[in-house]
C-alpha cells in the first residue's frame, strides 16, 4: 500500500514535467541537449578541446611519437586523407563533432560548419604543427571548404552521367 502511494504521489509531482517534454518538438529537444552539450568540457567520458589550439595540443599529448612521424612525413592531402575514416572519426565522434560540442562552437566561429571539414581543418593544422610549418587557419579554412565543394562537383558529376 505503502509503494502504491508513493508511486501515486510521483505521478502527481512529475507527471507535468513529464508530459511537457513531450510536447516539445524534436527540433527543441535537440536544441536543448545541444545547448548543454557545447557548454560540457568531458562527453562520454572524452576531453573536448575549447579551441583548434587546445585541439592540438592534445593531440600531441594523445599521439605516440612514430604516428606523428609517419603523419609528418607524408604530403598534407595524402596524410590527411589515409587516416580520415580512421583517425579523422575518432576525432569526429570523441569531440562531439556531429551533434555539437565547444569545440565545434569554437570552429564555427573560424567559419567552419560541416563535421567532416572541422575533422579536415584539425588534421591539416596537426600535420603543419608537426612540421614546425605556419598554421594560417584562414588558409585552411579556405583549403577545406574548397575542397569539399569540389568532392560534391565532382560526386554530383558522376551522378548526372550515370542518368
Amino acid at each position: 500500500m505503502k509503494e502504491c502511494l508513493t508511486i501515486m504521489f510521483l505521478l502527481w509531482v512529475l507527471g507535468p514535467s513529464v508530459q511537457a517534454q513531450d510536447t516539445l518538438s524534436y527540433e527543441d529537444q535537440y536544441q536543448q541537449e545541444y545547448m548543454k552539450r557545447i557548454q560540457k568540457t568531458h562527453i562520454n567520458g572524452f576531453y573536448i578541446p575549447k579551441d583548434l589550439s587546445d585541439a592540438l595540443r592534445v593531440l600531441h599529448e594523445i599521439v605516440d611519437e612514430e604516428g606523428k612521424e609517419r603523419f609528418a612525413a607524408r604530403p598534407d592531402s595524402i596524410a590527411v586523407n589515409r587516416v580520415f575514416f580512421s583517425f579523422g572519426r575518432w576525432i569526429n565522434i570523441n569531440w562531439g563533432m556531429e551533434f555539437g560540442s565547444r569545440l565545434t562552437v569554437a570552429l564555427n566561429e573560424l567559419g567552419v560548419s560541416y563535421p567532416d571539414d572541422m575533422v579536415r581543418l584539425i588534421m591539416y593544422a596537426f600535420h603543419k604543427d608537426l612540421r614546425n610549418e605556419e598554421v594560417n587557419v584562414d588558409d585552411l579554412v579556405q583549403r577545406v571548404i574548397a575542397e569539399r565543394r569540389a568532392r560534391e562537383d565532382k560526386a554530383r558529376t558522376l551522378a548526372e552521367r550515370e542518368q
